[in-house]
């Protein structure tokens, strides 16, 4: 299968080519198709980036054939996109070296928390400008005795 698309200055082209398998045959529990997703993007410069993706699921050729696939592996980049990076640039989250799984754990609840409330009080702001995770950053770092508050569950909204 070949899907083209144009838009954000970029043409792409993903070609996905589906293969059934057995777990036997890939060391994977329960896979029942393997795919190989390959993307060419030609840039508004003329350069080109290729990239080949595999991809290994348990579902059946009757659940998700190859048009299904690809929508699948869309969607992955579209959760990576916009909550992932947002975690990884504002949060720093690849950056953490703590290894302790409580204290990741509980870090990163924080960190989905502080975007939670990022994004409300974002809405809330007049300008664009003002609405920034920088500002948002710096306009709580002055508050911190709410952020505390906020924390402990003695105040609803910051």
């Amino acid at each position: 299968m070949l899907e083209v698309e144009r838009g954000h200055g970029r043409i792409e082209w993903r070609g996905l080519k589906v293969i059934p398998v057995t777990p036997e045959q890939v060391g994977f529990p329960h896979v029942v198709q393997l795919a190989r997703l390959d993307r060419i993007r030609e840039l508004k410069s003329g350069r080109q980036e290729v990239e080949t993706v595999w991809l290994i699921t348990s579902l059946g050729p009757e659940k998700a054939g190859p048009e299904r696939l690809l929508e699948l592996a869309r969607q992955y980049w579209i959760i990576e996109n916009s909550l992932h990076h947002r975690l990884d640039v504002s949060a720093g989250e690849d950056r953490c070296r703590v290894r302790n799984p409580v204290a990741a754990t509980a870090l990163g609840v924080l960190r989905r928390a502080v975007q939670g409330e990022y994004k409300s009080w974002a809405k809330r702001q007049r300008s664009r400008r003002q609405s920034t995770c920088p500002a948002f950053l710096e306009t709580m770092s002055r508050r911190i005795n709410r952020v505390l508050h906020y924390l402990t569950g003695s105040l609803l909204r910051l």
